[in-house]
């Protein structure tokens, strides 16, 4: 075939590159691994994937990821020879996100949808005792500007100012639920 746009060039075994038109797309290896507060130590290897670097850049900046029909907490990332990335996960508790974690968890886990090449953002407004799902939903949206968005403690939306409370990705479902706050500033 010679559409350039299928050529696949390998660099290394988990860092490939796609040649599309005039731009090119670098994968690199991401793995999630659960982590023990406890013994400060690697329990196991929950994943491994290929991502690009907007995808990447996304996984590491989310507060937890559904992985396995489970929610886990991102303790920290870490890459070697900056190929090769780590997000360091311990099972999401709420601990870290009271008095919100029940909600989160009921809300992303009985998420659901088909399969979409894109990413998608849905919010969530807290109304105590539990977070609601907003107007404000969006659709295919860029990977990099769901990662931006992810860089603000608030957002102005409709006229109204919302701090950001936690982020989740599901990468299965290509969905960042992001839930929010209203806020008077």
């Amino acid at each position: 075939m010679n559409d350039d746009r299928s050529a696949l060039i390998c660099c290394k075994p988990h860092d490939r590159s796609v040649q599309e038109g005039k731009g090119i797309i670098i994968y690199y290896s991401l793995t999630y691994r659960e982590w023990s507060e406890d013994t400060q130590k690697e329990l196991r290897s929950l994943t491994r994937e290929s991502v690009s670097g907007d995808e990447l850049f996304l996984r590491k900046l989310v507060d937890a990821t559904r992985l396995h029909d489970k929610l886990w907490s991102h303790i920290s990332n870490e890459s070697e020879e900056h190929t090769d990335h780590s997000v360091y996960v311990t099972e999401f508790t709420g601990e870290r996100a009271k008095p919100y974690g029940a909600s989160i968890t009921d809300l992303v886990l009985a998420s659901e949808g088909g399969y979409t090449s894109t990413f998608s953002a849905m919010y969530w407004i807290w109304h105590e005792p539990a977070f609601r799902s907003m107007d404000q939903r969006e659709g295919s949206v860029f990977t990099l500007e769901l990662a931006q968005r992810l860089l603000d403690h608030y957002t102005v939306l409709g006229g109204k100012t919302y701090e950001f409370i936690y982020s989740v990705l599901d990468p299965q479902l290509k969905k960042v639920h992001l839930f929010v706050k209203e806020v008077d500033l």
